[in-house]
């Protein structure tokens, strides 16, 4: 495939684009459009919606389909069904495709390669279904039913007139002798049965119940079985889920697996984003210490939830002639909640801080959203000037927000 191959492909993908249909919408029909024109369970597509929501551009991606896609033009024959998409989900599109857009032009990185898989997987698919479905909208075509009429001849004006109501294979009542027969057997071809569906949810649902016990098995003889490794277990049973979806698009079946796709998404999302080692503290509730020597300051400080608020400006940091130069450690890890840390004006500080959802901050620099960190080290502080121990501070939170300020 060179260049103008391409090229071409890029071409016909932009003069056969689908249009979004005014049926089967669930905001705006792009996702419908999409499967007509590729002949494909729009449910999947809905999904790779969703799943291009988590890197960040899914929101942006819907709302150009929604003004690049025409739509279907009204049907006259069709009743009216005017369904306009839902305000909050509108705002909400709009909010997150404006996050998107934010992020792309704060240069991150981090949503590049997403776009060009989209891209690709787009061009991938046109190159090998675009000859099936629409390119636009379908026409309804009206149904005609055959209209037989039978030629009434001279010996058949002759009969004499019916004395009760025709059968409907004698419409003219021109053999009203033969009225007492049965009724003819239809002729034509008959509907199909509707085809039975296969159980894709009930199996999908069962296998990923299986996948998970094994897995659970397997650690637990391992001795990986912690609160740490709790993503791989929902993460095995999202891969599941998800390939009951790939399979269920193919089948025309499985929708309801989406919610627990969903669900099981974000909890993995969430297990990733706020490490559930993080929580392991010390009870829930507010944590405060003001230590002023070294030997007050406590090597760890832990809770589950809550708040911790460590006030060191007044921490003596200085070496005496021949005492301890040695770096003063100390480690803050909070489940949920807030941590708020003051050090001296003029102390050399060394901070490294983590977030699974929230914000950090320190003297001016800071960081937020999911997997918030900031590093910084050799912080002289005011005077610029190595004097004294250096301070040095891990903080790591499952969700909210750090702030570590001078003075």
């Amino acid at each position: 495939m060179n260049g103008t191959d391409v090229q071409n492909t890029l071409r016909e993908m932009w003069e056969t684009r689908p249009a979004r249909p005014r049926d089967d919408r669930q905001v705006a029909g792009v996702a419908a459009g999409i499967a007509r024109r590729y002949d494909i369970d729009p449910t999947l597509v809905r999904v790779g919606f969703v799943v291009a929501a988590f890197t960040g551009i899914g929101a942006a991606l819907y709302i150009a389909g929604w003004f690049l896609l025409p739509e279907e033009p009204v049907d006259p024959a069709a009743p009216a069904e005017a369904r306009s998409p839902r305000t909050i989900v509108v705002v909400g599109l709009a909010i997150a495709a404006v996050v998107s857009i934010g992020t792309v032009f704060r240069g991150d990185s981090e949503i590049v390669l997403p776009t060009l898989v989209i891209a690709a997987l787009l061009f991938l698919l046109h190159r090998s279904r675009g000859h099936r479905g629409s390119s636009g909208s379908r026409e309804r075509a009206a149904a005609e039913a055959p209209t037989t009429v039978t030629p009434a001849g001279p010996s058949l004006l002759k009969e004499p007139a019916a004395t009760g109501t025709p059968p409907a294979w004698d419409p003219l009542g021109a053999a009203p002798f033969a009225w007492d027969l049965p009724e003819p057997a239809p002729v034509g071809p008959q509907p199909e049965p509707p085809r039975r569906r296969l159980p894709v949810t009930p199996v999908t649902l069962g296998l990923a119940l299986l996948a998970g016990g094994i897995t659970t098995v397997i650690m637990l003889v391992a001795g990986a079985l912690t609160l740490a490794n709790l993503p791989v277990l929902s993460g095995v049973a999202l891969a599941v889920i998800g390939a009951g979806l790939v399979v269920g698009a193919f089948l025309r079946t499985g929708r309801g697996l989406i919610p627990v796709a969903l669900l099981l998404g974000a909890l993995t999302w969430a297990l990733l984003a706020a490490p559930l080692d993080r929580w392991q503290g010390n009870g829930v509730g507010d944590l405060r210490a003001a230590p002023t020597t070294v030997a007050a300051l406590q090597p760890s400080y832990q809770r589950t939830a809550g708040e911790i608020a460590l006030d060191l400006r007044n921490l003596d940091l200085a070496v005496p002639p021949g005492g301890n130069a040695s770096p003063v450690r100390s480690t803050i890890t909070l489940g949920v909640g807030d941590v708020q840390v003051q050090v001296p004006q003029n102390a050399d500080v060394t901070l490294t801080s983590t977030t699974g959802v929230g914000s950090v901050e320190f003297d001016g620099r800071s960081e937020s959203g999911p997997g918030a960190h900031l590093a910084v080290a050799d912080d002289l502080g005011a005077d610029g000037v190595r004097t004294g121990r250096l301070l040095i501070l891990d903080i790591e939170t499952g969700a909210g927000s750090v702030e570590v300020h001078r003075g």
